[in-house]
């Protein structure tokens, strides 16, 4: 009780600091471009912004600086900005209240594309459709995004959005997720690096016989794991897109088949029993200390920290997912799309209140351009990179530092993914993105080397393992119609999840999977919102 009525007082707080303009979760700042005699500031831009932060303020940084000079010799005149910047963790929470309110700033980043319909049709935001025109930049990520129309508005064609933009321009679709192994005692041992989930489990007991005291196959974060194995049998754990309909995975054989590979690892000990619970820390301390020595699936980018622990002496390296040969090469997890478009999962919104709704329109639009990309994902030349033949690279000095991220978040590049510039989320520039990172081990045919994790899930990934869903048709759905998934698969889903559970724990014998089945359908009408999904494919 005390928990919720400190939660309540804290929110409450929150949206009284942001309505009286003073600071908000990390300290709110006017931020303004220096004025050259050229702004009338009698007609200067005033802004409130309610943003995430992931760690890093960007106040101060010579990007962020940069964003306000560039900002203000765009629109022409000064502009002067109150930020509120609310920790990623709690934003969709501590946000939910202002727009519960109607009392929202100029800008704020709203995520679920259901608060930005619905909100919307409310009146709270900005149809931009009808500033289109004032948005050229942000109308080529428009019209680069596939069944844009149904992907992006609502049944009326209005938009409510900057959506969540991403530029790749390359011909790659890389992945930054990945399996991994612990190759100092692989090598010490023998062991031979799986390839195929016959070889980990093979792998597995003989590392369970070396260390009985051990878990073998750990998970990283709830659900990877899971979803590691699922990705090898060519299938999932929702519904999904199979490269020809959308079906649902539990209800297939290959589903089955995952749940009964990761009983066999749960029965024979090889399975860490926290694998449906561990968070990353707990993840971090196994992996360092002997408890764990095979991730089926991980954020590739927690392998450089486990070798970073100097005390724990540990080598860990990354590899392709393993493969069923049954089903062919194991679908990578999360596989990036190449050239430009938009993710309708978050956005930017404009209050319907605001004064000088063109100009916000406008500044928003030029967070699209290709000049502020550039800037804000790479951050300023010579500073933080430099072009090489003809092609942007981080600064050699920058990537050789110790903390090579970290030098890039007090410069405020954003490609560090801890100092957001600008008012976020703008599009990442996937080159930026992929080379921000320092080079991890990486483990194919035979020998494992320093690779950048991103181009070598792609080098040796192929197309093949770029999983159907990945290039899934782009869709959206009316309120009516997510509101019957929601009521439909809700009790599915959480169903399905309990039960995958007790499979895999042996609470539930596979004797039992037609009950299964039948307690789905019974459960709800799962085969029409198949056919709802499958019947937008077709408009």
């Amino acid at each position: 009780m005390k928990k919720t009525l400190m939660g309540m007082l804290m929110t409450l707080l929150l949206i009284t600091t942001y309505l009286s303009g003073c600071s908000g979760e990390s300290g709110t700042s006017e931020s303004k471009s220096e004025d050259k005699g050229s702004s009338d500031k009698a007609n200067a831009l005033h802004l409130k912004v309610v943003i995430p932060h992931f760690g890093g303020d960007p106040t101060g940084t010579i990007v962020q600086q940069e964003y306000e000079k560039e900002i203000q010799n765009y629109l022409g005149t000064e502009v002067k900005i109150n930020w509120t910047r609310i920790p990623w963790a709690e934003y969709t929470e501590k946000t939910k209240v202002m727009l519960t309110s109607g009392d929202i700033p100029d800008v704020m980043l709203v995520r679920g594309q259901d608060n930005i319909i619905k909100f919307g049709e409310q009146g709270l935001f900005v149809d931009l459709s009808q500033h289109i025109d004032k948005m050229p930049n942000y109308k080529t990520y428009i019209d680069a995004t596939g069944n844009n129309e149904q992907y992006l508005m609502n049944e009326n064609k209005q938009l409510f959005a900057f959506y969540d933009g991403y530029t790749n321009p390359t011909d790659i679709e890389p992945s930054q997720y990945a399996a991994a192994y612990r190759l100092d005692v692989f090598q010490k041992h023998n062991i031979k690096v799986p390839t195929t989930l016959d070889e980990l489990y093979d792998a597995a007991k003989q590392l369970k016989a070396l260390y009985p005291d051990a878990y073998p196959v750990g998970q990283s974060e709830q659900y990877l794991e899971y979803d590691g194995i699922l990705s090898a049998n060519h299938t999932a754990g929702n519904i999904y897109w199979n490269g020809e309909k959308y079906v649902y995975g539990p209800t297939e054989e290959a589903y089955k088949e995952a749940l009964i590979f990761l009983n066999k690892l749960y029965k024979e000990k090889l399975l860490d029993p926290a694998y449906w619970s561990d968070n990353m820390d707990e993840a971090k301390t196994k992996a360092t200390s002997g408890k764990s020595f095979i991730y089926p699936l991980l954020w590739s980018g927690y392998v450089a920290d486990f070798n970073a622990n100097k005390q724990a002496g540990v080598t860990w390296t990354l590899a392709m997912g393993a493969d069923n040969p049954k089903y062919g090469k194991a679908w990578k997890y999360g596989s990036e799309p190449k050239g430009k478009g938009l993710s309708n999962g978050s956005g930017l919104v404009i209050s319907a209140k605001s004064e000088n709704v063109e100009q916000i329109v406008k500044l928003l639009d030029y967070q699209y351009s290709d000049k502020m990309v550039d800037l804000l994902m790479w951050g300023i030349e010579g500073k933080s990179y430099e072009v090489k033949d003809g092609k942007k690279q981080f600064l050699p000095a920058l990537i050789q530092s110790d903390d090579f991220v970290g030098e890039l978040a007090k410069l405020g590049v954003s490609a560090s993914m801890r100092t957001r510039p600008g008012i976020v989320f703008t599009p990442q520039e996937r080159i930026a993105k992929y080379t921000s990172i320092p080079d991890v081990m990486f483990y194919h045919d035979g020998k494992a080397q320093m690779e950048n994790y991103w181009f070598a899930s792609d080098k040796y990934g192929g197309k093949e393992s770029i999983a159907p869903m990945d290039h899934a048709p782009k869709m959206m759905f009316t309120k009516d119609e997510s509101d019957l998934k929601a009521n439909t698969m809700t009790p599915i889903e959480t169903y399905v999840k309990e039960s995958a559970v007790k499979f895999i724990k042996g609470e539930m014998d596979f004797s039992e999977w037609g009950k299964f089945q039948d307690t789905i359908k019974k459960m709800g009408d799962y085969e029409s919102i198949l056919k709802l999904y499958n019947d937008k494919v077709q408009q």
